[in-house]
C-alpha cells in the first residue's frame, strides 16, 4: 500500500534493532564465553533467536504475508542439515516464519551458512557470530578450515544445531541461470526453469564432516516457492517494498540412513533431490488454478494465521527496547562510551579473529584446556 516507505521502513527496523541488541542484550553476556563457554553458547542462542523472531513478526504481523508450511517437522533437538533452493536473496529471512510456525524453538537452533562479507554488516553481522553462524568466502579450500572449526565447536559444546546450506550456492539470479545453463551444456544436463544446479562438493564435505564427529542425524529437504511477487534482493525491497503475499515451503526429512555414503553416489542423490524439486516448482508455477505444494513425508499442514501473542510480544518488545535505548543514549555520557567501547570489541574480533564466532571458539578450548589442566 505505501510502496517504498515499507521497504525503508523493515530495513531501517532491522538494522536498528539488531546494532543496538548486539549491544545491549549481547555485549553484557560475552564475558561468559570464558568464564562459563556452554552458558554463554545458550544465552547467545537464546537471544539472538528471540531476536529473529522480530524480522519474522514484521513480515507476518504488520505487513500481511501468508506463510504456507507443509511436509515433515524439522525437529530442534537432532543435528541436521537443511538443503533449501535459493530462489532469492531473501529465502532465509522468510524461512524463519516457518520455523516459527513449527516450532518457535527452532529459531534458537537453525545456523544459517552465510557469505562472509555479512559478518562485516554491523548489528546484524555481530549478532550472527555471536550466534555462531557460518561464514562462507565461497572458496573451498578456505571455508573448508572454517566450517570444520564451527562444526566440531557445535559437536563439543554440546548443541544440536539444524544448519541450512544454500547446495546452489547462490540466488537464482541473472549470473547464476548463466552458469548454470553452462554447466548443464558441458555435462550435458538438462536446463532447469526454477532452480540452478546444485554444487555437490561443499555438500559431500559438510556430510562427511559432520558425520565425523557422529554429528548429524537428518537432511531435510526444504521446498520454497512464491504464489505471487518474487523479492530477489535486499535492494528489491528496499526500493519498491513490494512484499510476497504468499510464501510456501514443504520439507521432506531424510534419515541418515538413506543417504548415500559415498560420495559420488551422494552427489548423484542431491541432483535428483534438485531435478525433483524443478519438477515440483515447474507445475506451482505453470499450473492452472491454485498455488500449491504437496505436502511431502507425513503431510502435516500448518496454519497460515499466528495464534498467541508471540510475534506481538516480540513486536513489542524489541520496538519499546530500542526507544527506550536511543533515549538513554541520547541522554547519558556513560552510556555513549559504552556504545563506543562495545563496536571497538565487534571491530577488534572481527580484524584480529576473523570474527567473535573464532574468538569465542578459541576462548572455548583454552578453557577447556585451563579445566583440564587443574582437574590433572
Amino acid at each position: 500500500m505505501f510502496g517504498r516507505f515499507n521497504g525503508v521502513v523493515f530495513v531501517v527496523l532491522l538494522f536498528i534493532t539488531s546494532f543496538l541488541g548486539s549491544i545491549f542484550i549481547l555485549i553484557p553476556f560475552v564475558p561468559l564465553a570464558w568464564f562459563a563457554p556452554k552458558i554463554w553458547r545458550q544465552c547467545a542462542d537464546r537471544m539472538v533467536g528471540y531476536w529473529l523472531t522480530f524480522p519474522a513478526s514484521l513480515c507476518s504481523f504488520v505487513f500481511g504475508v501468508r506463510f504456507h508450511v507443509s511436509g515433515d517437522l524439522i525437529l530442534r533437538d537432532e543435528p541436521a542439515i537443511i538443503l533449501m533452493n535459493h530462489r532469492t536473496r531473501l529465502d532465509w529471512l522468510f524461512l524463519w516464519n516457518a520455523l516459527y510456525r513449527m516450532d518457535p524453538w527452532l529459531l534458537t537452533t537453525e545456523k544459517i551458512s552465510l557469505k562472509a562479507d555479512l559478518k562485516k554488516l554491523p548489528g546484524g553481522g555481530w549478532a550472527m557470530g555471536c550466534g555462531a553462524f557460518i561464514f562462507l568466502s565461497r572458496k573451498f579450500e578456505r571455508d573448508r578450515h572454517s566450517m570444520e572449526s564451527i562444526i566440531r565447536y557445535y559437536a563439543d559444546a554440546g548443541r544440536k544445531y539444524q544448519l541450512l546450506l544454500f547446495a546452489e550456492g547462490t540466488d537464482r539470479g541473472s549470473h547464476a541461470i548463466e552458469a548454470s545453463e553452462k554447466y548443464a551444456k558441458e555435462h550435458a544436463l538438462p536446463n532447469y526453469e526454477q532452480v540452478v544446479h546444485p554444487r555437490t562438493t561443499g555438500f559431500n564435505y559438510l556430510v562427511d564432516l559432520m558425520q565425523g564427529c557422529n554429528y548429524l542425524t537428518k537432511v531435510y529437504d526444504v521446498t520454497v516457492a512464491y504464489a505471487d511477487h518474487i523479492v530477489q534482493s535486499e535492494i528489491d525491497l528496499f526500493k519498491h517494498g513490494i512484499f510476497p503475499k504468499d510464501i510456501h515451503f514443504d520439507v521432506k526429512a531424510y534419515d541418515i540412513s538413506e543417504i548415500p555414503n559415498s560420495e559420488e553416489t551422494r552427489g548423484s542423490w542431491l541432483k535428483e533431490r534438485w531435478y525433483e524439486k524443478e519438477m515440483r516448482l515447474r507445475q506451482f508455477y505453470n499450473g492452472e488454478g491454485e498455488k500449491k505444494l504437496i505436502p511431502s513425508g507425513k503431510g502435516y499442514e500448518w496454519p497460515c494465521s499466528m495464534s498467541g501473542g508471540g510475534y506481538m510480544a516480540a513486536f513489542s518488545f524489541w520496538i519499546l527496547s530500542s526507544c527506550m535505548w536511543i533515549y538513554f543514549i541520547y541522554y547519558y555520557t556513560a552510556l555513549k562510551v559504552y556504545v563506543l567501547l562495545s563496536i571497538a570489541f565487534y571491530l577488534y574480533a572481527l580484524v584480529y579473529h576473523n570474527g567473535v564466532e573464532f574468538l569465542v571458539i578459541k576462548w572455548f578450548y583454552m578453557r577447556n584446556s585451563v579445566e583440564k589442566t587443574r582437574a590433572a
